[in-house]
């Protein structure tokens, strides 16, 4: 049984029909939705497909354990995502129980680690976080001599409380250097609170957070990090939480509760590494010594765009001088994601600029 199934297992009969009840509104919720200000400019495909996750997102009787049950868990879904797409089931089910899903071939000369989003409480993506990690994979194999790309399934919240996801990152990596990874070979990437967790993972090398097994002491600096629409901030008075609203596909009341499960039992010395932008300035001193470039993707219409943007263009860009920031004109939070979902991935400017990054990233580290 999976960490997800053992959380679902408390679904009631009077839940289930709750969801039905629910349903029966879609139509005219969707309708609402898909004629939105958020989708004036966007396809019908990606209408429909935001349309339905802010419907998802915004139903008052739900609570996160419904929205998770109705996801499903990663378990089942990687191996179908895989053999569909006609890829070897790869997972590396560590000792400590942290498991990792290779998507593409299993390789430790050059390798992505990926963080998923989904507020550290709602499960890995077939149709967007595995079918977005595919196409990079395949990609990097036409411009590249082909690149590693490895998911973490790390533990949900509110069933596992945070930083067990931080430790599991951190066994993520020793297990990858153990393997003969070399950090210089190795990229961290992560969307949304995956893309904080790959700054909490640094900043855990910096500064070992004592509740969890120290950090490896790393060999050299990792080659990069690579990060879309990082939850860094849960800062709900920024101008953007109001802007935002109803422009993005997950409106600000929604952060506001991922962030109040994610930050339940963490203490005030475990709260930085929950949210990297708590962190005090001087604790980023060093990050050049950790990380050799950064890539950030944030979209113009996203709730957290002003956290994100503070975080990356302040302690990042202070310390690491070879640090991008691309603002996607009218995007979602993980725009580049949502593509996917809707069928459209790879159609984004923003997604080939990213590709041509990770592409100048793994070449400079082949000269």
């Amino acid at each position: 049984m999976s960490k997800l199934e053992q959380g679902q297992r408390g679904i009631s009969l009077a839940v289930r029909y709750k969801i039905i009840s629910e349903y029966v509104k879609l139509p005219y919720v969707f309708v609402n939705n898909f004629f939105s200000e958020a989708n004036k400019k966007r396809t019908w495909r990606r209408a429909a497909s935001d349309s339905l996750l802010r419907f998802l997102c915004t139903r008052p009787s739900w609570d996160i354990h419904i929205v998770a049950y109705m996801l499903g868990s990663t378990a089942p879904v990687y191996p179908r995502f895989a053999q569909k797409n006609k890829l070897d089931v790869l997972t590396d089910k560590l000792d400590d129980g942290t498991i990792l899903h290779w998507v593409g071939p299993r390789r430790y000369d050059r390798v992505v680690l990926y963080f998923h989003g989904g507020g550290y409480c709602l499960p890995l993506l077939a149709e967007s976080h595995l079918a977005f990690l595919h196409s990079l994979q395949r990609e990097l194999e036409k411009s590249t001599d082909g690149v590693g790309f490895v998911a973490l399934d790390y533990s949900l919240t509110p069933n596992f409380q945070y930083p067990t996801q931080l430790r599991e990152a951190n066994a993520a990596l020793v297990h990858l250097l153990e393997k003969g990874v070399d950090p210089a070979n190795l990229l961290i990437s992560g969307d949304s609170a995956g893309g904080a967790l790959t700054f909490a993972l640094m900043l855990h090398v910096m500064h070992p957070l004592a509740s969890i097994p120290a950090p490896p002491v790393l060999s050299s600096p990792f080659l990069g990090a690579a990060v879309i629409s990082p939850w860094v901030s849960f800062d709900s008075t920024l101008p953007s939480n109001f802007e935002n609203d109803k422009k993005d596909c997950v409106p600000a009341k929604v952060y506001e509760t991922m962030a109040f499960i994610a930050s339940a039992g963490v203490s005030d010395a475990e709260r930085p590494y929950l949210e990297p932008s708590c962190a005090s300035d001087v604790w980023w001193d060093g990050l050049e010594n950790i990380v050799g470039r950064v890539y950030a993707s944030v979209g113009e219409v996203e709730v957290p765009r002003d956290g994100s943007v503070n975080f990356i263009d302040g302690p990042v860009r202070k310390r690491i001088q070879d640090t991008t920031l691309m603002m996607e004109a009218n995007g979602t939070h993980f725009d580049m994601l949502n593509a996917f979902a809707a069928g459209e991935g790879g159609e984004s400017a923003h997604y080939w600029k990213l590709i041509q990054w990770l592409s100048e990233t793994f070449r400079q580290d082949s000269d």
